[in-house]
C-alpha cells in the first residue's frame, strides 16, 4: 500500500485515522486461560492474524475491482496503450460524396454504403458492409452512373503524405468485383497503384503506376492506354508528387498532380524531374540480415532519395495536357508554359485546376522560391497554353506566403475567390479576396476575428459563398458561414452569417464546435443541400441539410450509437480549452486534458505534467475536433494533465516573429506560457514537469531543455525528442527557405537556429532522443550530429534508434510509446505499482 501512496501523492489523504483495539478485556482473557507473557504472544499474534485476513481482504479487492483511486473517483477502467494504437475507441467512417446534386452517398451505422436520392427521398445499398469489410477498403470513388464503384485498400506509404494501394472495381448491378491489374505487368497478382480515379463524369480509369499514367477505357476490360513513359522511381514523376512536393507544397488532402477535364477527354497533369537534386543515402537492413547474422550479406545494404537542402537545386516541374478521346497508342502532349516573370528563375506550382466545360482554359497557380510571391495565372489553347498573370500575391513585410487551396472559379472563368491573409487591426486573419479579371477589381469579403480555413462552394445563381473558418472564441473550433458574394444587391452583403455557432446549445448539435460541410453538386436552382457532420468534441454524427432554412432533412449516422457504451466503460480525462495572455500582448492557446481523477474541488491536489509541444509555423495542436491520442491514454492511465500549446508561428497566431530567426521567439513564448500556467493553476505539479515533440516539436523540446532559466520558478524533469531537426542546412529547402530565407544571405540565423546551439545547458539524463534510420522526412544526419555534441560536451542523454523506420515510426509505435513512457514514469519519480507499466 505504500508504493501506491507515493504513486498518488498529489492526491489529497483521507482526513481520518480509524484505530481498533482489542474488544477482548483482560477479565476475558483470564478467563480463556491465558496470562502472563503468553497471553500477550497469542494477543499479538491474533491480532497480526486478523490484520493479515483485512489486507489480505484489500488486495483481493483491489485486484478484482481496480486500483484504490478508481474505486474513489474512476467510472470505468484506465485505457490501455492497445485501445490508442489499435484506435479501438475511434469511429472510421468514409467520407460522404456527391454524386450529382441530388445523389448522396455515404456510409452508415451498419456499415453499409449508402446512395440516397433527394429528389424522391429514396435510399438504396450500394456496397454491403460485408464487402467493404471483406476488403478493408479505405476509400471509394464512384461513377456518375452509379454502376461502378471503385474501391481503394491495402494502402502503404510511399512518403508521409503519398501512399500506394490496390483498387478494385465493384460492379453493382451484378454484385462482382474486379481487382485491377494493369495489363502490361508482368506480374499475375493485383497491380499496387500510385494512384486511380475515374476521368470526370465518365467510367473512363485513369489509373498511376511506377510515376506513369495509364488509360483503361472501360473498367471491366483489363485493356489499358499508357500515357507516359518517362517514370523512374525517386528521378522522374508524372501525375503524382515527388517528395519535396508532397512533404511541403500540395495539400496533404488533395496530394495529387492529376486533374481530369470537366468531361472526361482531357488529363491535366504535372510532371517532376528531380535528376539534379541534391540526394542522401541511408541504411537499409533486409529481412534476411534482421533475421540472422550468418548470412552472406553480412552488411546492410543502402537507399538513396532525392533531397533539396537550402541553397541546392530544386526538382523541375512541367504541366501537360493530353487528349484521351480515342484510344491511341501515342497521344500528343501540349506543354503549359508559366508567366513570364517566372521563366529565368526558380520556382513552385502550387496548384492546377480546368477552368470551363469547353476544355480551352486552365488555372496554375505558381509560387516564387522565396515563397514571397503567388502568381494566379490563365492559361488558354489560344495562346498556345501561355500562361498569363491575372493576380499576385505579395507577402507582407517580415512574413512569408502559406501555399493555400486553389482558388474557386465563376462558370465562366472571370472572377474567383481565393485565401489571403488580410491585417485586421494589429492581428493577420486569412481571408476571402473576391478577384475579377475585366474589371481589375480586389475586394475582401470576409471579416472579423477568425481565420478562414477552406471555400466550400460559390454559389453563384444564388450570390452566396459557403465556407468553413475558426471562431474568434477558439481557434480549435471550426464553422460553418455564409455570405453574399460582391454581385449581390443586397444591404446584408457584408455580414458573415455562422449557421453553426449556435448549434452547440442544443440538440442534436448539443456541445458540437467542429463542423464539417459537405455541398452537393450546383444545379439550375444552385447549391440546395449539405451534409453537416460533428466531428468533435462529441463523438461525430451528421445530418443532411437544407440550404434555404438550413434546417435538417434526415441522419445519415450516429457513431453514439455503437461507441458511447464503449466509451462509457472506460475512463477517459476531460479536455480545456484556455488562452494565456503574454506580456506582449498577443494570446496563446492552451488544452489541458485532465485526467479522470481530476476534480474541480480537489484545489489543493497537484497532478504531473506531460506537455506536447510543436510551433512548427502554420501547425495547430490545439483543436475541438473528437480523438483519443497518446495524451488521452497517458492522462487517462498515469493522471498526468496533457497539456497543448499553440504559440506564435502557430496556425492562430502571427508568424512575423519566426521570420528569419526560428527557434527563439516560440521557445520563449511557450516558456512564458507555461510559468503562467502553473501561478495560476495550482493543479499543475511544477516538480513533476516534462515535455515531448515530434519532428519541429522534437527541435522546439531540445530548445527548451537548453533554455531553462537555472533560478527560475520552474525546470523540466525531462524531455523526449522524437526525430528533432537540430541543423537547418540539412532539413528540406522548400520549408527553410520558406522561414530563414537562403544560407547564402542568413548565415546568421542558420547558425544561431541550430539546437546545438543550447546543448550546454541541457541537463545531463534529462534528454531521451528517438528516431528511424529510414527517416526521410528529417534524416538520421539530425539526431547523430546532436548525439555527437552532447557526448563533445560530456552530457549524458539517451539515444534509441529504428531500422528500416521512417519518420512516423509506424512498424514500431507500440515499442516507441512505451519506451517514453516507462522513462517518464521513472524520470518523474511516479513509479508504478505492478511490476510492468505494460497493460
Amino acid at each position: 500500500m505504500q508504493v501506491a501512496i507515493e504513486r498518488n501523492s498529489w492526491r489529497l489523504p483521507p482526513e481520518d485515522i480509524v484505530q481498533v483495539a482489542d474488544p477482548k478485556s483482560k477479565e476475558e482473557q483470564e478467563d480463556l486461560g491465558y496470562s502472563g507473557d503468553s497471553q500477550n504472544w497469542r494477543s499479538v499474534i491474533l491480532a497480526l492474524l486478523v490484520i493479515g485476513i483485512v489486507i489480505s481482504g484489500i488486495v483481493t479487492a483491489i485486484n478484482l475491482i481496480g486500483y484504490v483511486d478508481e474505486l474513489l473517483y474512476l467510472s470505468g477502467t484506465r485505457m490501455n496503450l492497445d485501445q490508442f494504437l489499435q484506435g479501438e475507441l475511434v469511429p472510421h467512417k468514409l467520407t460522404p460524396s456527391w454524386v450529382t446534386s441530388t445523389q448522396l452517398v455515404f456510409q452508415g451505422d451498419d456499415g453499409n454504403l449508402y446512395v440516397l436520392d433527394s429528389s424522391n427521398d429514396s435510399l438504396s445499398v450500394l456496397v454491403t458492409n460485408h464487402t467493404l469489410r471483406q476488403l478493408n477498403v479505405e476509400d471509394y470513388k464512384c461513377s456518375t452512373d452509379l454502376k461502378y464503384i471503385l474501391l481503394k485498400h491495402n494502402s502503404k506509404q510511399v512518403y508521409r503524405y503519398t501512399q500506394s494501394a490496390l483498387y478494385t472495381v465493384y460492379d453493382v448491378n451484378n454484385d462482382h468485383h474486379l481487382p485491377i491489374t494493369l495489363s502490361d505487368s508482368s506480374k499475375i497478382q493485383q497491380t499496387r497503384l500510385d494512384y486511380a480515379t475515374w476521368a470526370a463524369n465518365t467510367s473512363v480509369l485513369i489509373l498511376i503506376a511506377n510515376n506513369d499514367i495509364y488509360v483503361r477505357y472501360s473498367p471491366l476490360s483489363g485493356v489499358d492506354n499508357r500515357i507516359t513513359n518517362t517514370g523512374q522511381p525517386d528521378i522522374y514523376y508524372n501525375g503524382v508528387p515527388d517528395w519535396l512536393y508532397q512533404e511541403e507544397i500540395f495539400q496533404p488532402e488533395a496530394n495529387i498532380a492529376l486533374w481530369p477535364s470537366p468531361d472526361g477527354s482531357y488529363i491535366l497533369f504535372a510532371s517532376f524531374n528531380d535528376t539534379d537534386c541534391r540526394s542522401f543515402t541511408y541504411p537499409w537492413f533486409e529481412p534476411s540480415i534482421m533475421a540472422s547474422a550468418s548470412t552472406s550479406q553480412s552488411f546492410p545494404s543502402a537507399k538513396s532519395i532525392r533531397y533539396p537542402t537550402p541553397g541546392t537545386a530544386l526538382p523541375k516541374v512541367s504541366l501537360w495536357i493530353v487528349s484521351i478521346k480515342e484510344e491511341h497508342l501515342h497521344l500528343p502532349h501540349v506543354e503549359i508554359q508559366p508567366p513570364v516573370v517566372l521563366r529565368d528563375q526558380d520556382y513552385y506550382l502550387t496548384s492546377a485546376h480546368w477552368l470551363t466545360h469547353e476544355n480551352n482554359q486552365i488555372s496554375a497557380i505558381w509560387m516564387t522560391r522565396a515563397q514571397n510571391m503567388s502568381i494566379v495565372s490563365n492559361c488558354q489553347a489560344s495562346s498556345q497554353w501561355i500562361c498569363n498573370e491575372t493576380h499576385a500575391e505579395r507577402a507582407m513585410d517580415n512574413m512569408w506566403l502559406d501555399v493555400q487551396p486553389h482558388p474557386v472559379f465563376s462558370p465562366d472563368g472571370q472572377s474567383y475567390m481565393l485565401l489571403s491573409p488580410v491585417q485586421e487591426g494589429p492581428t493577420i486573419y486569412t481571408h476571402i479576396k473576391h478577384v475579377t479579371l475585366l474589371q481589375q477589381r480586389i475586394a475582401v469579403i470576409s471579416h472579423g476575428p477568425y481565420h478562414v480555413i477552406k471555400i466550400l462552394a460559390w454559389d453563384t445563381i444564388n450570390h452566396l459563398v459557403y465556407y468553413l473558418a475558426t471562431h474568434e472564441s477558439g481557434p480549435g473550433q471550426q464553422h460553418l458561414y455564409v455570405i453574399k458574394d460582391p454581385s449581390a444587391d443586397d444591404t446584408l452583403r457584408h455580414n458573415p452569417k455562422c449557421i453553426t455557432c449556435d448549434l452547440r446549445h442544443s440538440e442534436p448539435y448539443l456541445n458540437c464546435s467542429y463542423f464539417n460541410v459537405y455541398m452537393n453538386k450546383i444545379s439550375e436552382q444552385g447549391h440546395t443541400l449539405y451534409v453537416l457532420s460533428c466531428d468533435g468534441p462529441k463523438l461525430p454524427l451528421a445530418f443532411l441539410h437544407r440550404t434555404s432554412d438550413h434546417q435538417t432533412v434526415r441522419l445519415l449516422f450516429n457513431t453514439s450509437t455503437s461507441y458511447a457504451d464503449k466509451l462509457s466503460k472506460v475512463a477517459l480525462p476531460k479536455k480545456r480549452s484556455l488562452e494565456v495572455m503574454h506580456s506582449q500582448g498577443y494570446k496563446a492557446h492552451v488544452q489541458f486534458t485532465l485526467p479522470p481523477s481530476w476534480r474541480e474541488e480537489l484545489r489543493d491536489a497537484a497532478f504531473p505534467v506531460l506537455i506536447h509541444v510543436n510551433g512548427r509555423p502554420g501547425s495547430q495542436l490545439v483543436s475541438d475536433k473528437f480523438s483519443i491520442d497518446w495524451g488521452t491514454y497517458m492522462s487517462s492511465k498515469h493522471d498526468f494533465i496533457y497539456v497543448k500549446i499553440d504559440v506564435r508561428g502557430a496556425k492562430s497566431n502571427p508568424t512575423t516573429a519566426l521570420y528569419r530567426r526560428i527557434g527563439g521567439t516560440e521557445v520563449q513564448d511557450q516558456m512564458e506560457t507555461i510559468r503562467r500556467l502553473l501561478d495560476q493553476y495550482k493543479y499543475l505539479d511544477r516538480n513533476h514537469i516534462s515535455i515531448w515533440g515530434w519532428g519541429y516539436g522534437g527541435y522546439v523540446t531540445t530548445r527548451l531543455l537548453g533554455s531553462q532559466p537555472h533560478q527560475g520558478s520552474f525546470s523540466f524533469n525531462c524531455g523526449v525528442s522524437v526525430a528533432p531537426i537540430t541543423d537547418w542546412n540539412f532539413y528540406n529547402a522548400a520549408f527553410t527557405e520558406r522561414v530563414l530565407g537562403f544560407p547564402s544571405d542568413n548565415q546568421k540565423g542558420y547558425v544561431e537556429a541550430g539546437a546545438s546551439q543550447k546543448a550546454d545547458h541541457i541537463p545531463g539524463q534529462s534528454l531521451f532522443m528517438i528516431h528511424g534510420l529510414a527517416d526521410i522526412s528529417v534524416p538520421y544526419i539530425h539526431i547523430v550530429s546532436m548525439a555527437q555534441t552532447l557526448a563533445e560536451k560530456r552530457i549524458m542523454f539517451r539515444y534509441q534508434t529504428y531500422a528500416n523506420e521512417g519518420h512516423e515510426l509506424s512498424g514500431v509505435l507500440s515499442h516507441v510509446y512505451s519506451s517514453v513512457e516507462d522513462y517518464l514514469i521513472k524520470c518523474l519519480n511516479l513509479e508504478e505499482e505492478d511490476e510492468s507499466i505494460n497493460p
